[in-house]
């Protein structure tokens, strides 16, 4: 049960990204004084370089419902943060996800029949999957291999069982999300303090009672770690949980078309493309202007000791400019077994990097912390933070303002008819037996 409501108090969070300034908007909102930290400047880590995709296609009921929820909020942004009406930049382009199937006849040789099952498996979790987001109000189809030609004449749909289709997800304005969401939450009374990094803190009876930063001590009654790859070293600071959080380095590039292969508004219309669905796929696409952005997870060792500086160190074998024989051309390799007159319509041209924070299940961490009753984790994103930031505000706020009931959160107007089960992001939950995310990439 909820322990009651809570109207008043200080709130301190640490983190200068989308997920800290949402947070730092919703406590404000509800009355609550907040002051927020960072480290360096604002948007210094992970949300600065982000894919900035967003999407509703998931495999864990909870996430799909706060997906929902983060696109409507995406589409309402400037309403919500109280733009100036004559400064509304776009915010998210809902160009759609479009999750391509392989046949598993043709998705590897005879001799690897291991292979061809992998496939097969993909494919009927996708429509598992399918069937979930449905019934959870989620706008989504399968479609045929001859809809997928027809609608998108570059791909090679006879390569295909098939795709799904969300028409509602697309891709995110980034800056926007942390520069505007911090500015309302100082319009609201929020204090945001740069170049201050927590060092540590001073506890009482299982509480936070002050952070030590760089820039002197800062008193509260909640503090929120929202520090994305660095949660598990300020947790640490803090006297708080080992958070199971892994730093891994991910890629990004670039590829600028040297000819045109369909209109420019056709260009500029191309959804989020996944490759194929699986080990050693997940290859995908989305159109940045006139450029086509290009990522693809690999096998990497954590790197829990990182700098800030180490975000953009592209190791030569990782970088586009060194050759043929690096992962930007194995990740473009791998978009042209689909998509062949797409990959090969122009030539890489950049590469960047950043640090994706991945948990055991690919679900995040939201919930208190297993030490400190007053320290609210909000981190483990396994590289989503930027399409998690509204919905992880909702229910950080509802911890903090005591609105958790027989451990739900009722989402807000117009999806109140739906509640988010805090459990599924615990951060102390049994990850041997959560359910894992299928669909991280």
């Amino acid at each position: 049960m909820a322990k009651g409501k809570r109207d008043a108090g200080r709130v301190v969070i640490s983190g200068g990204g989308a997920s800290g300034a949402l947070c730092a908007v919703a406590l404000a909102e509800r009355g609550f004084e907040v002051v927020a930290l960072e480290k360096a400047t604002i948007g210094n880590g992970s949300s600065g370089r982000s894919a900035a995709c967003i999407r509703a296609q998931w495999g864990v009921a909870e996430t799909v419902l706060g997906m929902r929820y983060s696109e409507w909020f995406y589409a309402h942004f400037h309403d919500l943060v109280q733009s100036s009406p004559a400064d509304r930049p776009w915010m998210i382009k809902q160009n759609g996800y479009l999750f391509l199937y392989e046949d598993p006849d043709l998705a590897a040789p005879p001799w690897q029949p291991s292979a061809r099952r992998a496939a097969a498996a993909a494919w009927e979790a996708a429509r598992e999957h399918v069937a979930m987001q449905q019934r959870l109000g989620l706008e989504v189809s399968l479609l045929s291999p001859a809809e997928v030609q027809r609608r998108w004449p570059h791909i090679l749909a006879e390569r295909l069982i098939g795709a799904t289709w969300g028409p509602h997800d697309g891709f995110l304005n980034h800056d926007l999300i942390y520069t505007r969401g911090f500015a309302r939450a100082q319009e609201l009374g929020a204090e945001v303090r740069q170049h201050a990094e927590v060092m540590g803190a001073e506890t009482r009876g299982g509480h936070i009672t002050r952070l030590h930063t760089t820039a002197g001590p800062v008193e509260g009654d909640w503090f929120i770690n929202a520090t994305g790859a660095w949660a598990p070293r300020v947790s640490r600071r803090l006297g708080g949980m080992d958070l199971p959080i892994a730093p891994l380095k991910r890629f990004l590039y670039y590829l600028k078309p040297h000819r045109p292969i369909m209109t420019p508004e056709a260009w500029a219309a191309l959804p989020m493309t996944i490759y194929g669905v699986g080990p050693g796929r997940g290859a995908h696409t989305r159109p940045d202007g006139a450029s086509l952005m290009i990522g693809w997870s690999h096998e990497a060792d954590p790197e829990p000791d990182f700098t800030d500086a180490d975000q953009d160190v592209i190791p030569p074998e990782f970088h586009h400019a060194h050759g043929l024989e690096n992962y930007g051309y194995a990740a473009l390799a791998e978009v042209e077994r689909l998509a062949t007159d797409l990959a090969n319509c122009g030539g890489l041209h950049a590469t960047t990097c950043g640090y994706y924070e991945m948990t055991p299940d690919g679900s995040p961490l939201i919930g208190a912390d297993a030490n400190l009753s007053n320290l609210v984790h909000a981190a483990g994103f396994s590289g989503h933070g930027l399409m998690h930031a509204p919905i992880t505000a909702v229910l950080v706020a509802a911890i903090v303002a005591g609105e958790v009931v027989d451990g739900k959160v009722k989402l807000p107007v117009p999806f109140d008819a739906h509640a988010i089960t805090l459990s599924a992001f615990d951060p102390a939950r049994d990850f041997g037996r959560s359910r894992k995310e299928a669909l991280v990439l």
